[in-house]
C-alpha cells in the first residue's frame, strides 16, 4: 500500500464520473486519502462573460461543481475515505500538475487521436506524465476500471522511462498475483532483454514471467496491446518518451499508440 494520497481530476465531462469511481476504489485498497480536483475552463461557465472577475468565474465554478462535489462526497462517504475536494478555474493541464506535486499519483481519462494541431496542443495524457514528478494512471475512455489488478504487464525497454515506470509502480506489482515483464525486439535481434530487471524486481519479493517477441517498429504498440489481452492483463506499466515543443510533450509513436488505444488502466511514467 504504497499510494497514500491520490488525486483524481473531476470536471463536468461525461468521464468524470468513471475517474471518480475507479480512483475511490483504489483509494480505499490502498488507505488513501483522495483528494478531487474540479477545474473548470473558462469560456465554458454559463453566464460569465469574456473578461470577467475571477471572483464572478469561481462563484460560476461552484454552482457548475456542485453535483459533482455531491457524488465525490457520497462516493467517499461510502468508501470510508479520508477526502479533500478542490476547484480550480483555467487550464486542467496546469492546476492538475501544481496539484500533483502533494500526491502519490494522478488519475486521468485516456485521451482520443486527434487532429493536425497535435503537435501543438497538448492533450492531458501527453502533458502530465512530462510536467509532473508522480506516476499518472489513465483510465480507458467509455469503459469502468479498476485500477490496480492481479495480473499487471511491464512493458520494459532499457531507459530511464522504463525503469521510472517499473520503480513507480512497485506497490501495485507487489501486491498482484502475476507479473509479465514483457519484452519487444526487432525480427533477428536474438538478446535476452529483461533479466536484469526481473533480478531486480526478485529483490523486491515479485516473481515474473519474462517474455519476449519481436516486432517491426511500427507494430510495437499495437503487438504491447496484443500481449497484453492475450495474458489477461489488467494494468499496462508503461514509460513514455518524447519531446518538447512549446508547452506540449510530442510522443513517441509506441507511447502515443498504447495511451490512446490501451483497454484497460496505465501506469505511465517519464
Amino acid at each position: 500500500m504504497g499510494f497514500k494520497t491520490i488525486l483524481v481530476h473531476l470536471g463536468p465531462d461525461p468521464e468524470s464520473g468513471r475517474r471518480l469511481a475507479a480512483a475511490a476504489d483504489f483509494a480505499r485498497r490502498q488507505d488513501a486519502r483522495l483528494i478531487g480536483l474540479y477545474v473548470a475552463l473558462p469560456m465554458d461557465l454559463r453566464g460569465v462573460s469574456f473578461g470577467a472577475p475571477l471572483t464572478e468565474a469561481k462563484a460560476a465554478a461552484e454552482r457548475e461543481a456542485a453535483e459533482v462535489r455531491a457524488l465525490f462526497e457520497t462516493r467517499c462517504e461510502h468508501e470510508g475515505l479520508r477526502r479533500e475536494f478542490l476547484l480550480e478555474v483555467g487550464d486542467p493541464a496546469e492546476h492538475l500538475a501544481r496539484h500533483a506535486r502533494y500526491a502519490d499519483t494522478v488519475v486521468i481519462t485516456q485521451d482520443g487521436a486527434h487532429g493536425p494541431l497535435a503537435d501543438y496542443h497538448a492533450t492531458l495524457t501527453e502533458y502530465l506524465p512530462f510536467a509532473v514528478g508522480t506516476p499518472v494512471i489513465v483510465v480507458p475512455k467509455g469503459r469502468d476500471s479498476r485500477i490496480g489488478a492481479d495480473h499487471v504487464l511491464v512493458s520494459w525497454k532499457s531507459s530511464r522511462e522504463a525503469s521510472a515506470a517499473v520503480r513507480a509502480s512497485l506497490p501495485l506489482l507487489k501486491e498482484a498475483q502475476a507479473v509479465t515483464i514483457l519484452t519487444v525486439s526487432q525480427p533477428g535481434d536474438t538478446y535476452l532483454h529483461g533479466s536484469r530487471i526481473s533480478a531486480f524486481l526478485a529483490e523486491h519479493g515479485v516473481a515474473v514471467d519474462l517474455h519476449a517477441v519481436t516486432a517491426r517498429e511500427h507494430e510495437v504498440g499495437q503487438t504491447i496491446l496484443e500481449e497484453a489481452k492475450r495474458r489477461g492483463a489488467e494494468l499496462i506499466v508503461l514509460g513514455v518518451y518524447g519531446h518538447n515543443r512549446l508547452r506540449s510533450r510530442i510522443l513517441g509513436g509506441v507511447s502515443k499508440h498504447v495511451l490512446e488505444n490501451a483497454p484497460v488502466p496505465l501506469l505511465v511514467a517519464h
